[in-house]
């Protein structure tokens, strides 16, 4: 699955595959709101033309909007805080500034969603799941360019699926806004209720999602996982209250007609529907237990206080909780590495590039895209370190796979500035404890990262592969700055936009250790059934690990935590 950001409103109007729609302020956590208060019939409209033309006819419904309506005509506010005091009996119709219209622009799409802040993780869960592309439209686009938190929000949900960052951070970016502090001061007089909603990170853990009516001005929404109206699936639903009539209905679906008696034809499709009904309801059924546990989890996770910004990413926790099957008092352990691999649409197979040095991360990593399905071509380079002996073990892992390798050899003679080439300096050999608060070693080599990933683009780009894959880990490292997180999102943004894959689908940089540690990375591995014994680490060389480098040193701190004997490691 590639994640894409809409940039242009025509964009929307022909993107095929998902959709979701962030408006974070207003639209989708007022609709969010709606269907978590109980409603069952939620209408969207793009304007108020058609608006004012249904709710005419149809005086039954509340009107959700902050747009200009005729004289008379009464509405309530599109407003979160409002939206939690509805009556759940009463059906609503929305029509908005931005993100109604944005839903209706993006009619050519397999499945529209609509999320922000108030059901983030349950949106990026379900999102995981998806096999086709994602396109997150930011409402901004259909209203005020000046709406940052919608553009905020898309790149921070992007980042989240990627590996990157969390909702808590870019919430606390957004209130710092001139936009944020504008709102409070010049908005509605709900404004800090609705902003205290929309900001409640999951929540309302619910995703609504829509389905047009051929010939009718509005699109139904109803949360996703959960059954659609009746005069959308053609089963006869009751309205929750008699005297509420469903919207322009033909009669014959909401009470039986006096009709002549059923030919053998009719009664057998009939019957055929019916049982089409009944398992389309249990499908639903299970999909809503799913994402209400998930939701549950996720709640379990806030309430524990954990600290998001050096946590594990926290929806790979949760998939990996609910395949081991445990309670919700043991929200420990690596992410589950598992589930379902995501193909690209159109049933092409995903490849990827993957960084390959031979050692413990980066073989992890490589056997981790093979088990997601992707086709993969490794890269490793050679820059003059002090000795050859990983790469060996690269070509030896490469071949045992029948994995192509691409070795690459940079000469700069600048590079001697690091210890790894230069071998008139010595290795630091500082204490374990030490090793993560101590300055930038003499260990790092300047722009290596940035060396590698710029190679692997430029292959990526060559071959029509989706993505990269690299082994940067930010918990226990040696302090290098091409290792972080902000690294590796600033250069799958320039990998994104300077590649031709970049700028006409989307690829992805996936760093699937970044918030591991070294004890949770030789688990994965050892899930992942990777030849330990085949693999390099040491800095030094020679004829087996020196022990005293700092990559030595992390690797035996993993691999005792984890409990487990390292086989590359002499007695």
């Amino acid at each position: 699955m590639n994640v894409l950001i809409a940039k242009t409103k025509e964009e929307c109007k022909i993107w095929k595959d998902y959709v979701v729609v962030v408006d974070v302020l207003r639209s989708a956590t007022t609709v969010c709101q709606l269907l978590h208060a109980g409603k069952k019939d939620v209408l969207i409209f793009e304007n108020t033309d058609t608006a004012v033309a249904f709710r005419n006819e149809h005086p039954q419904y509340e009107v959700y909007s902050e747009l200009q309506f005729p004289d008379g005509f009464e509405h309530r506010d599109n407003s979160p805080a409002v939206a939690a005091k509805a009556d759940a009996k009463i059906p609503a119709l929305v029509v908005t500034t931005a993100g109604t219209k944005a839903v209706f622009a993006a009619q050519q799409a397999c499945q529209i969603f609509m999320g922000g802040f108030c059901n983030f993780y349950t949106l990026a869960t379900h999102l995981k799941s998806l096999s086709r592309d994602v396109l997150l439209v930011p409402s901004g686009l259909f209203g005020d360019p000046e709406d940052v938190e919608d553009f905020m929000c898309v790149s921070a949900l992007k980042d989240f699926l990627q590996g990157f960052g969390n909702a808590e951070n870019t919430v606390s970016d957004i209130r710092n806004t001139l936009r944020y502090v504008e709102f409070l001061k010049q908005g509605p007089k709900t404004a800090k209720e609705d902003a205290a909603i929309a900001f409640r990170v999951n929540g309302l853990p619910l995703i609504p999602t829509f389905q047009f009516v051929e010939g009718q001005p509005y699109a139904v929404c109803f949360p996703y996982g959960q059954k659609a109206p009746g005069y959308l699936t053609g089963e006869e639903d009751t309205p929750a209250e008699p005297e509420v009539s469903m919207p322009s209905l033909d009669e014959a679906q909401v009470a039986p007609a006096a009709e002549p008696q059923e030919t053998p034809a009719q009664e057998k499709t009939r019957s055929s529907q019916k049982i089409t009904g009944l398992f389309r309801g249990l499908l639903n059924t299970v999909r809503k237990e799913e994402e209400e546990l998930k939701a549950d989890l996720l709640n379990t996770f806030h309430k524990k206080g954990a600290p998001m910004p050096s946590a594990k990413p926290v929806m790979d926790h949760v998939d990996a909780l609910l395949q081991e099957g445990v309670s919700q008092a043991d929200v420990t352990g690596v992410p589950d590495e598992t589930q379902r691999v995501r193909q690209p649409a159109g049933g092409r197979k995903k490849k990827a590039i993957v960084l390959f040095s031979g050692g413990l991360d980066s073989t992890t990593c490589l056997y981790w895209a093979l088990s997601k399905g992707y086709e993969c071509e490794a890269i490793t380079v050679t820059y003059g370190q002090r000795h050859d002996r990983e790469v060996i073990s690269a070509e030896f892992i490469a071949k045992k796979l029948g994995v192509k390798l691409h070795k690459i050899d940079l000469p700069f003679p600048w590079l001697k500035s690091s210890s790894l080439v230069d071998k008139s300096q010595s290795l630091p050999d500082l204490p374990l404890e030490q090793i993560e608060n101590s300055s930038i070693p003499s260990t790092y080599v300047p722009g290596r990262n940035l060396m590698f990933l710029s190679i692997a683009a430029s292959l990526m780009d060559s071959i029509g592969a989706n993505a990269i894959v690299a082994g940067p880990n930010a918990v226990d490292f040696s302090g290098y700055p091409d290792c972080t997180p902000s690294f590796f999102k600033a250069a799958a943004e320039a990998i994104n936009r300077g590649t031709r894959m970049g700028v006409t689908e989307g690829v992805e940089v996936l760093a699937p250790l970044m918030r591991l540690s070294k004890t949770d990375i030789v688990r994965l591995g050892a899930k992942l059934k990777v030849p330990f014994e085949l693999t390099w680490s040491c800095y030094a060389g020679g004829q087996k690990p020196c022990g005293h480098c700092d990559s030595c040193k992390l690797r035996a701190k993993g691999f005792a935590e984890a409990g487990i004997k390292d086989p590359a490691v002499e007695d």
